[in-house]
């Protein structure tokens, strides 16, 4: 984890020097693009004002920024023949995650005229179960409309700081535009519960049976998140978190509150944390543009959302991957690729977001104790729910919401212990029978038992994990197989790889 302190310790630094060179290089129309040469778009320019409120910079660069997201929404937003670059939902939710980065400039000129321009296109381009990718198509986008709810989210929670009654720029009251924002995330809280997949995750596509994606997972369980995190005006839960539908596109759908949902997203990230703690994911499904999801840093930030210790072991590959993508001489961070590194707006963006979630949840654990907090947090052990033997000295570990089996290769010795219980014809065995079995003295069995189980944990990335348990067998301490007494496990499954 030296990698992991070493950037959350620099983070304050490098987001002061990223800053710098973001304001060095903000376009003359106010905005930015994907690399400092890049075309100004609402997307990125969008992501550069979060990293500004990082650093502690306001004032004139991001009254600028904000002037060129409020020409640029509307006009950006328009069909291609007619001067637009495409009616492409994204800039309506990226242009008002930017609008909304910087709450006490609300109040500028064109800002909250600019939110419900944009409240009112989600109104008129409304799909079933969310909004589209871009407009003409009847596909929700996942993508889309998680980010769509994650805005709506916020908007609804600055209108009810400004309270009710109050006239904003252009007219805008925020009475009347709080009830037009809550149908919204009503709508689209509806559409992510139905493509949710009973093993917690989301996949990368709807309404057809694909992989899960844990980029669109983490989308989700962040839009989810900030929609039951809210206080309404009287310190109230601005969201009701009743039993909600969740699921029901890939079979029967199940009753769920949204704080089970996100922790349930949570829990399924770090299970398969080796399937984004060093990627960045593909995104087909967004038109004129190659798009990638920062998966190592998004991830990561949705996982401490959701509860997670930023000090949990299993994040520990995504955080040094952080630290190491920080190009000292561009001043910002660059993206992994095959195609070789390149200090891009979109890793700056996430990076900061995902250090941000780290270091606020760092400091509530500090208030609250942060000894006992952190053990409660790494402590949380994966529940076993398969084994099988594999060739040679492997054996093939399950856990519950966690996607394929994990492989373990051990010493001979090792093997050997889970072997003989493994093989044993009832629930478990007694410690004098697996010692008389393996011609060893029964005082050596539960070091056998600590080693085999700590090699278990490394092969999931550090998490807690027992494949044997302490038990009473034939009225004498023994042992038994965890997930033993589980339904029967598929022995097929492969081996999850990274």
């Amino acid at each position: 984890m030296k990698s992991a302190h070493a950037g959350l310790a620099a983070f304050e630094i490098r987001a002061g020097e990223a800053a710098r060179t973001l304001l060095h290089n903000q376009g003359y129309d106010g905005g930015w693009g994907l690399t400092l040469t890049s075309v100004s778009s609402i997307v990125n320019t969008s992501e550069v004002l979060p990293i500004l409120r990082a650093a502690g910079i306001a004032g004139q660069p991001v009254r600028q920024g904000l002037d060129f997201l409020t020409g640029a929404i509307p006009k950006h937003s328009r069909p291609r023949p007619k001067g637009g670059r495409g009616e492409h939902t994204r800039f309506i939710a990226f242009g008002l995650a930017g609008l909304l980065s910087h709450p006490r400039f609300f109040h500028h000129d064109g800002v909250a005229e600019a939110a419900a321009w944009c409240v009112g296109w989600l109104e008129d381009h409304q799909v079933d179960h969310g909004w589209p990718e871009v407009l003409g198509l009847d596909d929700t986008s996942l993508h889309q409309t998680a980010l769509v709810v994650h805005r709506l989210a916020e908007l609804r929670d600055a209108l009810h700081d400004f309270g009710p009654g109050l006239f904003l720029s252009g007219g805008v009251e925020t009475d009347s535009l709080l009830e037009r924002v809550v149908p919204l995330i009503d709508h689209g809280v509806h559409g992510l519960l139905y493509h949710r997949r009973p093993s917690g995750a989301w996949g990368w596509r709807t309404y057809i049976d694909t992989d899960p994606s844990p980029s669109k997972t983490a989308l989700c369980l962040l839009a989810l998140s900030a929609v039951c995190a809210g206080t309404g005006p009287g310190g109230e839960p601005a969201y009701r978190d009743d039993l909600r539908e969740a699921g029901g596109v890939h079979g029967s759908a199940q009753q769920k509150r949204l704080a089970e949902v996100v922790t349930e997203a949570g829990q399924w990230l770090l299970h398969n944390h080796h399937r984004w703690e060093t990627f960045v994911e593909d995104d087909t499904d967004v038109q004129g543009t190659a798009w990638e999801h920062m998966a190592y840093a998004l991830c990561a930030q949705a996982a401490i959302r959701a509860g997670a210790s930023p000090r949990d072991p299993r994040l520990a590959k995504a955080w040094k991957l952080m630290n190491d993508l920080w190009d000292p001489e561009a001043g910002l961070w660059n993206e992994p690729g095959a195609s070789g590194k390149r200090a891009t707006i979109r890793a700056a963006y996430y990076t900061v977001s995902a250090y941000e979630e780290a270091m606020k949840r760092l400091a509530r654990m500090n208030i609250a104790g942060s000894t006992s907090e952190d053990a409660s947090e790494t402590s949380a052990e994966m529940v076993i729910v398969g084994v099988a033997l594999g060739p040679g000295r492997t054996v093939l570990v399950g856990a519950r919401d966690s996607e394929g089996s994990v492989a373990c290769e051990l010493s001979e010795r090792l093997f050997d212990v889970v072997k003989v219980v493994h093989d044993a014809p009832g629930a478990g065995l007694a410690t004098e029978r697996i010692a008389a079995t393996l011609y060893v003295a029964p005082s050596s069995v539960p070091k056998y038992v600590q080693r085999l189980n700590q090699a278990v944990s490394a092969a999931f990335g550090g998490a807690p994990a027992r494949l044997l348990l302490a038990d009473t067998v034939d009225g004498a301490s023994g042992y038994r197989l965890a997930g033993r007494q589980a339904a029967a496990y598929d022995v097929a499954r492969s081996p999850a790889t990274g």
